[in-house]
């Protein structure tokens, strides 16, 4: 049983919905953190003042620093929505729009510096060229649940698991390459002179329910809609 943890998660998320209940079964103390859009979390001075055997992270948008990292005994521990070859933001856009057949997610400590600590664990899975962002997503989304109820209960059994499985991975690098939300907006963007077989790749690699591809022209900035 863990004794102290404390989890930053995202707020309206199913899936983070489902691992709280599963943490509160191998958590004597769960402290919890709903985050929404990188927004200002209002009592972070009072998580700081708690010293936690374990800081999760799961589809959180907090960005942890080191006064906070500190206050985590034992490790800080995120769950990132890439394998280890897709760091920062946009993973899915990036590898829908690039062709990659494998795809999967990583579990990896945190330190000051994004998607850059040892890695812990990484799950793959077989990237379909049918799929949608949004097809992507929900697979990618129930992976990552699954491997973070994994490594949570193990951790909650096994002292030496942690270091056992960060030796047992360390074959997997990161990337160099980070995309930031900049880089991500931008990617967005479909430029009039673009191929018709470039924008289609575009249309596929950023279309969602919530976030579409879009066009600037003569001042005005134009969504793409499907018409199908």
């Amino acid at each position: 049983m863990i004794e102290t943890a404390l989890l930053f998660y995202r707020k309206n998320c199913k899936y983070s919905e489902k691992l709280i209940i599963f943490l509160k079964k191998y958590t004597k103390n769960l402290y919890l953190v709903e985050n929404e859009n990188n927004k200002a979390i209002k009592n972070i001075k009072k998580i700081k003042k708690r010293k936690y055997d374990y800081i999760f992270c799961f589809r959180s948008f907090y960005i942890l620093k080191k006064d906070l990292l500190s206050k985590a005994k034992i490790a800080a521990i995120n769950f990132h929505p890439g394998p280890p070859n897709y760091r920062g933001i946009g993973c899915l856009n990036y590898a829908i729009y690039e062709g990659a057949n494998l795809y999967g997610s990583t579990c990896h400590i945190i330190d000051e510096k994004i998607d850059n600590g040892k890695i812990i664990d990484v799950k793959k899975l077989k990237l379909s060229k049918k799929y949608s962002v949004d097809d992507l997503q929900k697979i990618t989304y129930t992976v990552m649940l699954k491997q973070a109820k994994e490594i949570i209960k193990n951790l909650s059994i096994n002292k030496k698991y942690l270091n056992e499985k960060i030796m047992q991975n360390k074959k997997f690098q990161w990337s160099k390459k980070i995309k930031n939300r900049k880089k991500l907006d931008k990617f967005y963007e479909i430029k009039i002179n673009d191929t018709k077989s470039n924008i289609e790749k575009k249309i596929k690699a950023t279309y969602t329910n919530l976030y579409k591809p879009f066009i600037k022209l003569h001042g005005y900035i134009f969504e793409f809609k499907k018409t199908k």
